[in-house]
């Protein structure tokens, strides 16, 4: 029988099967693309009206927040940059030393465990600066995508919308974003962004050459949900972030600096949930991804006094109930008249989350300590 093209599809019943779910492309091509078009679509939602045509009455903003220095790493230029600075090892480096991009010049003293920590906090640190984005523009609506950098650490891209009436720059939100701080739930301490290597713009509409013909905001918006996508795929691959998949395998030296990172996740940073046995007996998932474990992308959401970021109030809940009444459309039965096999598959599709928890309960359960 005929079932989607998941890598390893996952049986929640007798001969029912259920997608895996998962967001590396590694894992699962399909079910990862079929994520990073979901969230592509919303992220289109909340920019061009059910006609895809731009909405008016609205600015967006690009702004990027970063994680504050944990140690100095190599300063590797692209290809394209004609500057060429002095690292902090003493050399100039080429565009071809892309193995020590974001590899520590000191591997022995750099600060594994305020990263992983970092890590831990960057969901509260998030929700401050929007909530300092929102005292300059209450009606801010805003689309995230959390990147991780050839350093391993998270970085922000997110697009910011405000009226037009609000008289607010990109600077200032940026500004405003990056001025707000958390504090960890466990050891209390302040984190704060960081400010170096972040960008705010506000996304610019082309004109025309034409008198009388307004300006148009279809291109500016294509190129930043463009990015945004590009900025997701990268975030799905199973790459270590500073290698690229065409140069071969990571070198011995960013394995290392890797395990010492998975090390101080595992052994040395806890978590408010944690047991009193320590970071290694904890089954959240910030123990298993460098400390963080929320969302790659978020979006707001409706409230009583704000639309939320989608003008269509999309979710994926709702992507996902409109995919499979297609499929119910528009699957033929099978040749003996009954239900076809596909059929019986997508009727309980609707099950693949509840399954997809089942099984996350029980790999929490049987987790393995790292080495």
């Amino acid at each position: 029988m005929r079932r989607s093209n998941c890598a390893r599809p996952y049986e929640a019943q007798p001969g029912v099967f259920v997608r895996c779910q998962s967001r590396r492309s590694a894992v699962c091509p399909s079910c990862a693309a079929q994520y990073r078009g979901d969230w592509q679509r919303l992220a289109r939602s909340g920019m061009y009206d059910a006609d895809a045509q731009p909405v008016k009455g609205f600015r967006y903003f690009f702004i990027t927040l970063s994680a504050p220095s944990f140690g100095a790493v190599h300063r590797i230029p692209k290809p394209w940059d004609k500057a060429r600075r002095r690292c902090a090892c003493g050399t100039v480096h080429k565009p071809s030393d892309i193995d020590l991009r974001g590899l520590p010049v000191d591997l022995d003293g750099y600060d594994y465990v305020g990263q992983v920590a970092w890590h831990g906090v960057v969901s509260r640190l998030w929700a401050s600066s929007v909530d300092a984005m929102r005292r300059r523009a209450p009606s801010m609506e805003y689309f995230v995508v959390r990147e991780v950098q050839a350093r391993m650490a998270l970085h922000l891209h997110a697009v910011v919308r405000v009226p037009d009436q609000v008289p607010v720059s990109a600077a200032a939100m940026g500004a405003a974003a990056r001025a707000a701080t958390a504090v960890h739930p466990v050891t209390g301490e302040v984190a704060s962004w960081g400010q170096k290597g972040v960008q705010d713009r506000e996304i610019q509409p082309r004109r025309s050459r034409e008198e009388g013909v307004p300006p148009d905001m279809s291109t500016a918006a294509a190129r930043v949900i463009g990015y945004v996508s590009k900025a997701l795929n990268y975030s799905l691959k199973d790459i270590v972030p500073g290698q690229d998949a065409a140069d071969g395998e990571p070198s011995p030296e960013r394995f290392e600096f890797v395990r010492r990172l998975r090390h101080a996740t595992r052994f040395k940073v806890r978590c408010k949930d944690c047991p009193l046995t320590g970071a290694a007996d904890c089954s959240k998932r910030g123990h298993r991804s460098l400390g963080y474990g929320g969302h790659t992308v978020t979006m707001s959401r409706p409230t009583k006094r704000r639309p939320g970021w989608s003008f269509a109030h999309l979710t994926r809940k709702r992507i996902r109930e409109e995919r499979m009444a297609w499929a119910a459309a528009n699957t033929a039965p099978d040749e003996a008249g009954g239900i076809g096999h596909d059929e019986v598959w997508w009727a309980n599709y609707a099950a693949d989350l509840r399954a997809r928890r089942a099984r996350e309960a029980w790999e929490s359960r049987q987790h393995a300590r790292a080495p």
